[in-house]
C-alpha cells in the first residue's frame, strides 16, 4: 500500500498537472509576428505606403495575461464583431461595433481595452472622437443624439439632434467645435463642447455646398473640412465657418473614380484618404482631386479588405481602416518622402 506521503505527492502531481493543462487550454496561442514587407507602390517604386498590422482583438495590442487569467480566461468578450467607425488619439484606438453596439478602446500603452457605451443607450454607434480632455462622443445614428462619455468611459451625459442621423463627427479643438455629419437632413451641424448648436450649412442637393447622403468627416491641420459626399460620388471643401472651397470626385468603376466611398481622411501633408467599399481598397488624393496611388483588394489577407469602412490617420501618419467583414482594424503607415 502507498504511504500517506506518496498519496499526497501524488495528489499534488495531479493538481499541478490539471492547473497546467488549464493553463495552456485557456491562454491565447502566441500571435504570429506581421510581415514587414507589404509596401505600396510595389518595388522598384519607392514605398509610400506600408502595411503595420492587423487588429482583431486586445491581445494584438500586446495584451499581457494574469496567472488567473491564464487558467480561467477573461471574463469579457475582446473581439471585434463588425468595426464601423475608428479614430485615434493619445495612444488610444476608438472602435465603434455596430453589432456590439459600443464603442471599444485599445490603449497601446496600457496594452488593456475598455468600453464606452453600456450606459446612454447607444442603438447604432456610428462614429466615436475624444477631445483634449479625453472626453468621448458618439454619434449614435440609432437615436438622433451625440452621447458624451469621460475618459473612463462613464457616461456623461447626450446632445439630442431631433430628426437627425447622426452618422460621423470631428473635432476642432482650437475653436472648441464639434462637426456632426447629419445622414437624413443631408448637412453638417457645428456643436460647441457643451452640446449648444452653433450653426449648419448643407441641405440635399447636387449643387456646391449641397449634400447627398453625406457620410464621413475629416479636418485638415488648417481647420478646413473635407465632407465625403456620398451619393453625389465627391469630396467638398469647406473653411472653418462652412464655406465652400472646392470638390472633386465622380462615379466610376476604375481607379481615380468613386463607386462606394465610406470613410474620409487627412494626413500631415493634406493627402485625402477614401475607403470605398466596392472597390475594397483606400484611395490617396492630393489636393486637387488628382489620385495618387490606392491601397488594398478584395479578400481577407494582410493589406486585403472586405467593405471597407471608417479611417482615420493619426498625429503620427499611422492610417487605421476599418475592415468590418475580416472583422479588424488594419494599420498602415505612410511613408514620408526623404
Amino acid at each position: 500500500m502507498a504511504s500517506s506521503i506518496e498519496v499526497f505527492v501524488r495528489t499534488i502531481l495531479l493538481i499541478l498537472l490539471a492547473a497546467f493543462l488549464s493553463l495552456t487550454a485557456c491562454a491565447p496561442p502566441p500571435r504570429p509576428p506581421e510581415p514587414t514587407d507589404i509596401v505600396w507602390p510595389m518595388p522598384p517604386e519607392p514605398p509610400r505606403i506600408r502595411y503595420v498590422q492587423s487588429i482583431y482583438a486586445e491581445d494584438d495590442i500586446g495584451r499581457v495575461y494574469s496567472f488567473k487569467e491564464k487558467l480561467f480566461g477573461k471574463d469579457y468578450v475582446d473581439t471585434l464583431e463588425r468595426p464601423y467607425g475608428v479614430f485615434v488619439r493619445n495612444n488610444k484606438i476608438f472602435v465603434t461595433d455596430i453589432v456590439m453596439k459600443n464603442v471599444l478602446i485599445f490603449d497601446l500603452t496600457t496594452k488593456r481595452l475598455s468600453f464606452a457605451g453600456g450606459e446612454g443607450a447607444i442603438q447604432m454607434p456610428s462614429a466615436a472622437i475624444s477631445d483634449v480632455a479625453g472626453n468621448i462622443y458618439v454619434a449614435d445614428a440609432g437615436s438622433s443624439k451625440i452621447a458624451v462619455y469621460d475618459a473612463q468611459g462613464v457616461y456623461k451625459t447626450a446632445f439630442p439632434l431631433q430628426d437627425s442621423k447622426p452618422v460621423a463627427l470631428v473635432i476642432n479643438d482650437a475653436l472648441g467645435r464639434i462637426y456632426v455629419i447629419d445622414r437624413s437632413m443631408h448637412r453638417v451641424i457645428v456643436l460647441a463642447l457643451d452640446g449648444r448648436q452653433l450653426f449648419e450649412f448643407g441641405a440635399k442637393g447636387d449643387q456646391n455646398g449641397l449634400f447627398n447622403i453625406p457620410l464621413s468627416i475629416a479636418l485638415d491641420r488648417k481647420g478646413n473640412v473635407y465632407v465625403l459626399d456620398n451619393g453625389n460620388f465627391r469630396v467638398q471643401i469647406f473653411d472653418a465657418d462652412g464655406k465652400f472651397i472646392s470638390k472633386f470626385g465622380e462615379v466610376g468603376d476604375g481607379p481615380g473614380f468613386f463607386a462606394n466611398p465610406k470613410g474620409i481622411a487627412v494626413d500631415s501633408e493634406g493627402h485625402i484618404y477614401i475607403t470605398d467599399a466596392a472597390f475594397s481598397n483606400f484611395q490617396i488624393f492630393n489636393q486637387e482631386g488628382k489620385l495618387l496611388m490606392y491601397v488594398g483588394s478584395l479578400g481577407n489577407a494582410r493589406g486585403q479588405m472586405h467593405l471597407p469602412g471608417g479611417i482615420t490617420v493619426d498625429e503620427n501618419d499611422r492610417i487605421y481602416v476599418s475592415d468590418q467583414l475580416n472583422k479588424r482594424i488594419e494599420v498602415f503607415q505612410y511613408l514620408k518622402a526623404q
